[in-house]
């Protein structure tokens, strides 16, 4: 299945700037193969003046591991264990940059766990034009099953995930996800974990 077939349009936080709802829209998809996850993100803006408000990190020559990069323009991922409350949480930020903590139950212990380099999350391509920019990242299935196992779950698959977008621009930060739940932004509500996963 080919990834671009299932963008999904993301929708802002209700109420929240209603303007940048109408002058950006943002899609994501996801694909799973015999050793990736792959997510596709892209922002798109109504016209070059609107795409040059938006306040991207500055792109950096070595892709590493980095903290709180949800307070800037992010893209984001949720991986929920089917068998109890862990979940994941990846952070890839258009820079290169990314992270991946694993939890207990919502909120609540939070691990960095370690990961080799080759199981290291990638950001395998970004283009950016006037008018959007687009990328893909690849987590490793190891990286997946190492995030759950450092919660003492032994189940690996699973079969939805949270996407979502923190866009950062010159007027306000807003906050994109398939499904809104709560009565704030928080991409961690596990029912908003409903973009379907099917195996490869």
């Amino acid at each position: 299945m080919d990834v671009q077939a299932t963008m999904v349009k993301l929708v802002n936080f209700p109420m929240m700037h209603e303007q940048h709802s109408r002058s950006y829209r943002v899609w994501a998809g996801a694909r799973l193969t015999n050793s990736d996850l792959k997510l596709r993100f892209k922002i798109e803006a109504a016209a070059p003046k609107e795409f040059e408000q938006i306040i991207f990190p500055v792109s950096q020559a070595l892709a590493k591991r980095a903290q709180n990069l949800w307070e800037e323009t992010c893209f984001e991922c949720f991986i929920p264990s089917p068998k109890s409350d862990a979940y994941l949480e990846f952070n890839g930020s258009p820079s290169g940059l990314w992270n991946l903590f694993s939890f207990k139950k919502y909120r609540s212990d939070r691990i960095e766990f370690p990961l080799q380099f080759d199981s290291e999350p990638k950001m395998s391509f970004v283009t950016k034009n006037d008018r959007q920019l687009e990328c893909e990242w690849l987590i490793p299935l190891t990286a997946i099953q190492q995030g759950l196992i450092s919660q003492g779950e032994n189940h690996h698959q699973f079969y939805n995930i949270g996407i979502s977008t923190v866009l950062n621009t010159r007027v306000a930060t807003t906050y994109w996800a398939l499904k809104h739940e709560g009565i704030k932004p928080d991409f961690h509500l596990r029912s908003s974990f409903v973009y379907p996963i099917k195996s490869p």
